[in-house]
């Protein structure tokens, strides 16, 4: 570099801060020391990148089970809502047929049956009690 280029930069520099003239400092940058990685160093770095892989991989897989059984418990949830309605569909029909009204019009219109007359009532009370033996007694009646 010549005299004259020097001098140009040195003006230069002074005419960045005006009026205050101070030229620009310049860094003097430090040499960082070679960093020297162990065999052993290199292991360890080895050994906690295969964990970390396996950590990821066992995230992963854990979290596609807790898909899985998800999908599985909101098809059962679905299932289970199917057979709800089934079951009530089911007491209705339930109330429905056992309705005395239907219970007495089925009787009448499918089986013939009728109300009895007055003379066809048996009561039943407590002040006639079998004699003897009670089993004795229903054995005679249905056999003779």
């Amino acid at each position: 570099m010549t005299a004259a280029e020097r001098w140009h930069e040195y003006e230069e520099s002074y005419m960045k801060y005006g009026l205050d003239m101070k030229p620009v400092e310049k860094r003097i940058k430090k040499e960082k020391p070679a960093i020297i990685i162990s065999a052993r160093d290199k292991f360890r770095i080895v050994l906690l990148t295969i964990l970390a892989g396996i950590l990821g991989v066992s995230v992963i897989i854990s979290s596609a089970y807790a898909a899985q059984l998800k999908y599985d418990i909101n098809m059962l949830i679905s299932e289970n809502a199917v057979i709800e309605g089934e079951i009530q569909n089911l007491n209705v029909e339930i109330k429905k047929e056992t309705n005395i009204t239907t219970i007495e019009r089925k009787a009448m219109e499918e089986l013939g049956m009728t109300y009895p007359y007055g003379s066809q009532i048996v009561y039943l009370g407590i002040d006639k009690e079998p004699g003897g033996d009670f089993a004795m007694v229903l054995k005679e009646h249905a056999y003779n």
